[in-house]
């Protein structure tokens, strides 16, 4: 009998040892977007709007470089945020809204106004974040605040480099433990085998009890369904 093993990509594919975020944290992130606010292009007031474009220089959403394209304010959070991040991480999309928002970070990327607007974060204070902004009123403005649980702030979604807060692990849905996995030995969206702590090299996931795995790295999400024998 064949067993299938289904991939589902739920966040970006490049992969980052969890060591290279540790030369990163929130006061670099935050002098390196400040550098920026006395630098011609990026001063208060400079002009910003649907003229501006950015191509992307890192893996963002998902298209790798020199393949998506931000206009306008979405130009604006690519450039500071690829910028703020050494140029050197991938940015992924959070989904959220008013009422369920995930954990924010300086240098994160907010996409507010219903889908209509982005900035980007230079404090946080609970759900109220103070941010800089493209094209709001056609300029570059710094400082502005919102309020993130306000409905009227319209959010849609996080644009993050930060890694997530679980990696590294797996769990059965069905089960109570977790259990430390990793896949290997892809075929386009077949899993062949995984490794398991603890148990041989490699393996073959029906080895492992009939159930729904979520297997977590830093960048990437994967949830895989065992059949049985």
């Amino acid at each position: 009998m064949k067993h299938y093993y289904f991939l589902a990509l739920l966040a970006a594919l490049t992969f980052i040892p969890s060591s290279a975020w540790a030369q990163l944290d929130e006061n670099t992130v935050y002098e390196r977007i400040m550098e920026r606010k006395d630098k011609a292009g990026y001063t208060e007031g400079t002009p910003w709007n649907n003229s501006n474009k950015y191509l992307n220089t890192v893996d963002f959403f998902g298209y790798s470089a020199g393949h998506f394209t931000g206009i306008a304010c979405f130009a604006f959070m690519m450039d500071m945020m690829e910028y703020a991040s050494n140029y050197e991480y991938p940015i992924r999309k959070i989904e959220c809204s008013y009422d369920n928002i995930p954990k924010i970070r300086v240098g994160d990327g907010i996409r507010v106004n219903d889908d209509g607007h982005s900035v980007v974060v230079l404090e946080v204070d609970g759900s109220v974040i103070t941010v800089v902004e493209g094209n709001y009123n056609r300029s570059v403005h710094w400082g502005r605040k919102i309020d993130l649980a306000d409905p009227s702030s319209g959010l849609t979604y996080v644009a993050t480099f930060w890694p997530e807060n679980s990696t590294g692990f797996a769990y059965n849905e069905f089960a109570e433990t977790a259990r430390d996995i990793s896949i290997s030995n892809l075929s386009g969206m077949l899993v062949k085998e995984v490794t398991q702590t603890n148990q041989p090299a490699r393996m073959l996931l029906n080895d492992l009890p009939k159930g729904t795995y979520i297997i977590k790295e830093v960048t990437k999400t994967y949830k895989l369904f065992n059949s049985g024998k």
